[in-house]
This record gives structure tokens, C-alpha cells and sequence, in this order.
């Protein structure tokens, strides 16, 4: 009895460490899963910093250049909103002097441009003045035609003193029209 109290006594501790064993070889698997998720999880998690930082810069890049972009975009002329550019050719005319009154508008038929007919009244300098001024607009412009003529008759001019009126037809091509 002694024998086999020795043998149960013996066989406790053995199957307690068995039983330790397999625990210990379950929770280290447990735990090398563990790490493995969680270097997956890190490395997402740099990804999506990353990915945040990315747009965050780009976002803070695109309000540095909010201001350019509403500048250069003065520079076109929407096909919805044509009177920035005639606004701008009266705002020009009245500050030479010269009387201006657009003739007509066309689209052209491709819509790439859009085409103005313009006449002009006034002494050769100030209509010329409005011929450079209109040529370094912020616009992209096409002068198509220019004509330029006297509308005084010399014999009065000499009897009245006045100044020489000219007048001037020009039909410029807005190149930078959407």
C-alpha cells in the first residue's frame, strides 16, 4: 500500500507539471500572437498617421495658396460671368479718358475664346493709351483687328481750336475664357 501511495504520491506531482507544461506552452502562444497583432496594429497605426500627416500638410499647403488661386482665377473669364472683363475694359477706358461702347459679344463657336467689339472716342494719345493699357490687362487677349481714324475735319479743327477726335474699333479674342 505503501508502494502505491508512493506511486499516487508520485504521479500528482508529474501530472501537475504536465498540466503546468501545457499551460505554459498555451499561454506562450497566446502571447507570441499577441505581439505579432500588435506590430501589425503599430505598423497601421504609422500608416495612418502618415496618411494624416499627408493630408493635413496638403490641407495646409492648399490654404497658403487660397489667396494665389482667388488671384489667378482673376485672370480668367468665367462663360458665366463675362462682366469682371467688360468692367475691366470701362474701368481702363474711364481712367484715359476715352468714351467706350462695346458693340457686341460672341462666343466662339469652339467656346475657347470669347470675342468683343469695342469702340472708342477720344484724343490719338488717350486711345492709344487705352490700346497699351488693354494689352497688359491681366487678361489674355487676342487683338483681332484695330482701327483707328479721324473724326474731325481739319478746317475745324483749325476754326475751333479743338483737339483732334479720334476714333477707334478694336475686336479683341479673350484667350483666357472657360
Amino acid at each position: 500500500m505503501q508502494g502505491k501511495l508512493k506511486k499516487t504520491l508520485l504521479a500528482i506531482p508529474i501530472i501537475f507539471f504536465l498540466l503546468l507544461c501545457v499551460l505554459f506552452f498555451f499561454l506562450y502562444k497566446n502571447i507570441k500572437n499577441n505581439i505579432e497583432i500588435s506590430k501589425r496594429v503599430q505598423v497601421d497605426l504609422q500608416k495612418e498617421t502618415l496618411r494624416r500627416e499627408e493630408v493635413k500638410n496638403f490641407n495646409d499647403s492648399f490654404k497658403l495658396i487660397e489667396k494665389d488661386k482667388a488671384e489667378l482665377e482673376t485672370h480668367f473669364a468665367q462663360s458665366s460671368n463675362i462682366v469682371p472683363f467688360l468692367d475691366t475694359i470701362e474701368r481702363i477706358s474711364n481712367s484715359v479718358g476715352v468714351v467706350t461702347d462695346v458693340s457686341s459679344i460672341e462666343v466662339t463657336e469652339d467656346n475657347s475664346a470669347l470675342s468683343v467689339q469695342i469702340k472708342s472716342k477720344g484724343s490719338f494719345e488717350q486711345i492709344y493709351k487705352l490700346l497699351l493699357l488693354l494689352e497688359n490687362s491681366p487678361y489674355e487677349l487676342e487683338f483681332s483687328s484695330v482701327g483707328m481714324y479721324n473724326n474731325s475735319d481739319m478746317s475745324q479743327k483749325e476754326k475751333n481750336n479743338k483737339k483732334n477726335e479720334w476714333v477707334a474699333n478694336f475686336k479683341i479674342k479673350l484667350i483666357s475664357f472657360m
